[in-house]
């Protein structure tokens, strides 16, 4: 049964309410609080025999005696998919997003690094992006140039615009005819497939290559894992780590501590944001749906974004009481942005 239904009419305003305060005030809300609504007209009894009912199903809990109500991690998942409306974000903020990226244009690193900036402080929260996946990517273009009589400059280029150069020793030296040969045929052959697939049947695709390219060739052939691997390339931009210090519920250095620690794991921070197979473009991780020790206070938001071919990832990670309604159409927003600064278009 869908969880909304579970709800009676007041029940669900008198929720909504509780959520939207305490993400305002970081306090727990007293059904006092709540019977002082303008919006409301229920009775202050009748308050307290909803909020009991709450917390029966387990959308809210009294963090001690005598104290108000808090969401649970159920409560906010229903909040965040069911009853909230997000804001449409303001001029000057995608203007901000929007010159953060576009001053930056052409230089990938430096695009990350503003994007994540921005994002960071437009949200107040910790703000992380993980550069495409390049495995995906579609391989567009090969320069092979000589440095010395054993050394050749290998520059790969793929459709998103990225670039690699790699350094080949050579045992010997290879005519300039034969280099130039072998430039224009396997830009030939390579051209449009993705990088996996020349990684894993580089040597079925040039099987039949003419014998002078030999010796160059068994190069490529045995270090074709290493040539056509973007992985190395793919980095992490994390900022923002002073707004998780000035939030509330990481007033204890040493969860805080904890916190970023995990968070200092490459590995962590890739499967924290890894949205899958999922069909949705956006997800939103609260409490304990993120399944990790030391995070169970935070929620994640992580939106997908495009260069070229190759998708990467970005988003917030912050307190369960974040600006849920604020925040997903921000982290979407750069996402568009940034995806769209490649496509001539803007968000």
């Amino acid at each position: 049964m869908d969880r909304i239904n579970q709800l009676t009419d007041k029940e669900r305003i008198v929720l909504e309410a509780i959520v939207k305060n305490y993400i305002l005030t970081a306090n727990p809300v007293a059904s006092s609080h709540i019977s002082r609504l303008n919006y409301l007209a229920f009775s202050p009894a009748t308050i307290r025999n909803i909020m009991a009912a709450l917390e029966e199903k387990g959308y809210i809990y009294q963090p001690h005696t005598s104290a108000g109500r808090l969401p649970t991690t159920a409560g906010y998942r229903i909040f965040v998919d069911q009853m909230m409306r997000k804001n449409r974000l303001s001029k000057i903020e995608r203007e901000k997003i929007r010159q953060a990226i576009s001053l930056s244009s052409g230089d990938f690193e430096n695009v990350f690094r503003e994007s994540s900036r921005i994002l960071a402080q437009l949200s107040h929260q910790l703000s992380i992006i993980i550069t495409p996946q390049m495995e995906e990517g579609i391989f567009h273009r090969m320069d092979l140039n000589r440095l010395n009589s054993n050394r050749l400059l290998l520059i790969i280029t793929i459709m998103s615009g990225m670039v690699k150069s790699i350094v080949l020793e050579i045992e010997s030296s290879v005519p300039d005819k034969q280099l130039v040969s072998l430039r224009q045929l396997l830009n030939e052959r390579l051209h449009g497939l993705k990088l996996k697939e020349i990684r894993s049947g580089f040597k079925e695709i040039i099987k039949d290559v003419p014998i002078e390219n030999s010796t160059i060739l068994h190069l490529f052939i045995e270090a074709a894992d290493q040539i056509f691997s973007f992985s190395e390339n793919k980095d992490i931009f994390v900022t923002g780590t002073h707004h998780i210090l000035s939030q509330p519920e990481f007033i204890n250095s040493g969860d805080v501590l904890r916190v970023v620690e995990v968070l200092e794991d490459r590995n962590i921070i890739v499967h924290l944001l890894d949205i899958g197979e999922s069909p949705l473009d956006t997800n939103i991780l609260i409490g304990d749906e993120i399944e990790l020790n030391y995070m169970q206070n935070c929620s994640i938001i992580t939106a997908r974004y495009k260069i070229g071919q190759v998708q990467g990832t970005l988003g917030i990670l912050g307190p369960k009481r974040m600006d849920y309604a604020h925040l997903i159409p921000l982290v979407e927003c750069t996402a568009a942005m940034l995806s769209d600064s490649y496509e001539g278009s803007w968000y």
